[in-house]
């Protein structure tokens, strides 16, 4: 840990001094003043004999775990009637904060790896990646995607926004469509991700990040929104997560993305619902990626509502692409199990130490965090893991 500190500590302090500016394909911009003209034809052109990028314009959008900004580009003829894409959005890692992170955990070419392997057989509502590197030694790493505010007319959700029953029906709907496309399918552990299942990536996580101890800050940040029967069973619920993780690797794996939280869901102008952010994409149970959706989508009083009857109507989308979907007594429990993550990973997105990159704003965090609290208590998420029910707000069990 400390030597990979000091390794990409030493090559942001070297990229800042020398600012040096990308010209070829094997080039890693991660900051808008590194972009040429000449960088921009080297990775969208490639494929189209002489098509030129004539001008463009770069402007950066927000930092979190990424630096995000957005390229809008101007072909030459070639380039225009090739219909070369003009809106690009990209995401880099330009701090050190975030390349300790994702490098850590051992994200950096999820992106790239989804773009170049997996993208390109799936029908779903999700961005178009057109480049994607990475250097492991520094850190540096950038993927290229359709801006799709700008295609696509997406407008992004947040806790704040309202999602209707029939949006997340459909958001669960594409989710059936790539869980449904690599249902234990063996194509899917040729990428390199593929190894990597979500209770390898959270314990991963919780060594670098130190889970359990800034899960308590977060706790402690957030308490205002957390019920009070889920305080003081910290300890209990911190052991279940474990758990609940190693089910997850358990019966059919399929294709995950891995963080399918309300933030990183839109809605296009023409009405259906995608998902973006596919940094963290793995694989294990479907019920990890529809629990995440679900808990941090809904506000507390419509999942209660809707929740049984979105399963259904996600096992049946299953089923009608081929696939033998559990029965839902089954799915029922698995959905219960896997609301633990979606808790620990908010506490720990509130509790973030000095040395991780920002998360989601505090707002943004304490809604979510608001809601996952909630479904870990209403559906007695400690009991369903441990095999018999251990209501919450009840005592320690011994």
């Amino acid at each position: 840990m400390v030597a990979r500190m000091a390794r990409y500590g030493g090559h942001v302090l070297r990229e800042r001094l020398a600012r040096r500016r990308a010209t070829g394909p094997t080039d890693i911009p991660v900051r808008t003043n590194e972009v040429t003209r000449e960088w921009l034809t080297a990775v969208l052109c490639a494929g189209c004999p002489g098509a030129a990028v004539e001008a463009y314009e770069v402007a950066e959008v927000s930092s979190g775990t990424t630096t995000r900004w957005r390229v809008r580009v101007d072909y030459n003829d070639d380039g225009r009637d090739a219909a070369l894409p003009t809106a690009l959005f990209a995401k880099t890692t330009a701090r050190w904060t975030q390349r300790l992170l994702l490098g850590t955990a051992d994200v950096l070419t999820g992106e790239p790896d989804f773009y170049r392997h997996l993208r390109p057989h799936l029908e779903i509502e999700t961005p178009y990646g057109y480049h994607g590197a990475v250097d492991p030694a520094s850190g540096r790493s950038m993927v290229l995607l359709e801006d799709v505010a700008a295609t696509r007319g997406a407008i992004f959700r947040t806790a704040q926004t309202p999602v209707s029953r029939a949006e997340m029906a459909d958001l669960l709907t594409g989710m059936a469509g790539w869980h449904g496309r690599y249902w234990d399918d063996p194509a899917l552990a040729r990428p390199p991700f593929a190894h990597r299942t979500p209770d390898a990536f959270v314990a991963n996580l919780a060594r670098f990040a130190r889970l359990r101890r800034r899960g308590r800050v977060g706790a402690r940040r957030a308490r205002m929104v957390i019920p009070d029967a889920v305080v003081p069973r910290y300890d209990d619920l911190y052991s279940a997560l474990w758990r609940s993780l190693e089910l997850t690797a358990e019966g059919p794996l399929t294709l995950l993305h891995g963080e399918p939280h309300i933030g990183n869901v839109y809605r296009t102008g023409a009405g259906r619902m995608g998902i973006t952010d596919w940094q963290l994409v793995m694989r294990g149970s479907w019920a990890y990626d529809v629990a995440y959706a679900i808990v941090t989508g809904l506000t507390v009083e419509d999942r209660r509502a809707w929740e049984r009857d979105l399963l259904g109507s996600y096992l049946g989308r299953l089923t009608a692409t081929g696939v033998a979907a559990p029965d839902f007594d089954d799915a029922w429990l698995a959905y219960r199990q896997q609301t633990l993550w979606p808790y620990f990973g908010r506490l720990l997105a509130t509790g973030r130490s000095l040395v991780q990159p920002r998360f989601p704003p505090d707002p943004s965090n304490f809604g979510m965090l608001e809601r996952a609290a909630n479904a870990v208590l209403d559906l007695d998420a400690l009991g369903a893991v441990l095999g018999a029910p251990r209501r919450l707000g009840q005592g320690r069990e011994a």
